[in-house]
Parts: C-alpha cells; sequence; structure tokens
C-alpha cells in the first residue's frame, strides 16, 4: 500500500521519495514516516492499528481517484469502440467477453463498387 501510495505521488526526477511521502501524508493523511517504513520493510516488525487505519483510508481514497479516472476516460469514448473493449478486457470487466462476441459478429462490411 505504501508504495502505491508513493507511486501515485513521486513526480519523475528531481523529486525525492520523501517528498512524494510528505505529499501523500497532505492530501490523503497517511502518516509519512509510516509510508517510508513500509517502503523499507526489513525494519518493520509491527505498527499500530491506527497507523495501519490511515494507511488503508488513504489507499482506498487512491484507488477511488484512480477509478474515477478510469471511469471518464472510458465515457470519452465510443460504446462500442475497440478501444473500450481492450481496455475491459484489461480491467477485468466482465461483460468484456460480451464485446469480444459482438466484436467478431459485427464485421466491417466490405462494398464493391463496379
Amino acid at each position: 500500500m505504501g508504495d502505491f501510495l508513493l507511486r501515485r505521488e513521486y513526480q519523475g526526477m528531481g523529486d525525492t521519495i520523501e517528498a512524494a511521502a510528505h505529499r501523500a501524508q497532505k492530501k490523503w493523511g497517511a502518516p509519512a514516516t509510516i509510508i517510508l517504513r513500509l517502503r523499507n520493510r526489513h525494519d518493520m516488525k509491527d505498527m499500530m492499528l491506527s497507523s495501519f487505519a490511515s494507511i488503508a483510508e488513504a489507499y482506498q481514497k487512491a484507488s477511488a481517484k484512480a477509478d474515477q479516472l478510469y471511469e471518464t476516460e472510458r465515457a470519452r469514448h465510443a460504446p462500442n469502440s475497440k478501444a473500450l473493449w481492450l481496455a475491459d478486457l484489461v480491467a477485468g470487466h466482465t461483460d468484456a467477453t460480451d464485446l469480444a462476441g459482438a466484436a467478431e459478429t459485427e464485421a466491417p462490411k466490405k462494398r464493391i463498387v463496379k
């Protein structure tokens, strides 16, 4: 969970992991020290329940935001487009298999011009 939060906040070259952890703390309320301890698990043997609850809540908020962004992008495309079918297939939606069957039966028809 800590790595997921850090990856969401890390801004690339020139940024530090500590700065990303502090941004995650400000944004989602997860303690930066616990996020950094989760990243370096070799010294982590215990965790207070309150810390775990705040990390789990931050993870839920971050993943809900990612899901919301996915649905927004999904709504942009046409309902039966190939890109949408591929996105559903990758995301693991159950109706992707139904769309696969529909895509095979609705092959584009070629017109012969004489």
